[in-house]
């Protein structure tokens, strides 16, 4: 009789450090992510960086690539770093957004973040119910 091999489903991830403590927040992500792959039965996990954000701006002139917007389009996931940097802006001041830009389109709609609201009175939200 043969075994049969266990299917593993692999999963892309497009990693965008960005800049800044993004690239260290990044790193330490990867990191935990590297210690709780081998518990995961059936799933791999593979990453691919991309350079984005203030410091790519420097570097070519635009701070969202087009292969980078390509491969995270192509990816199953996107792993995103903070970007910016302190007086990298745009020519006219304006300060540039490549999250946003990524988000707008991908057509993805939501960064949901948790939250905790510790009394009904610290939020412009009050009066609306829970």
């Amino acid at each position: 009789m043969t075994a049969i091999a266990p299917t593993v489903r692999t999963f892309h991830i497009a990693v965008l450090p960005g800049d800044g403590i993004g690239v260290e927040v990044t790193r330490e992500a990867l990191r935990v992510l590297h210690a709780v792959a081998p518990s995961m039965e059936g799933v791999a996990l593979t990453y691919h960086e991309y350079s984005v954000g203030a410091g790519e701006y420097l570097r070519s002139g635009d701070p969202l690539p087009a292969a980078a917007l390509e491969a995270c389009a192509k990816a199953d996931a996107v792993l995103l770093g903070a970007m910016g940097l302190p007086g990298v802006r745009w020519p006219d001041g304006r300060e540039m957004t490549p999250q946003i830009d990524l988000r707008e389109k991908l057509d993805l709609d939501a960064g949901v973040r948790p939250i905790k609201l510790y009394h009904a009175s610290d939020t412009p939200l009050k009066g609306y119910g829970s």
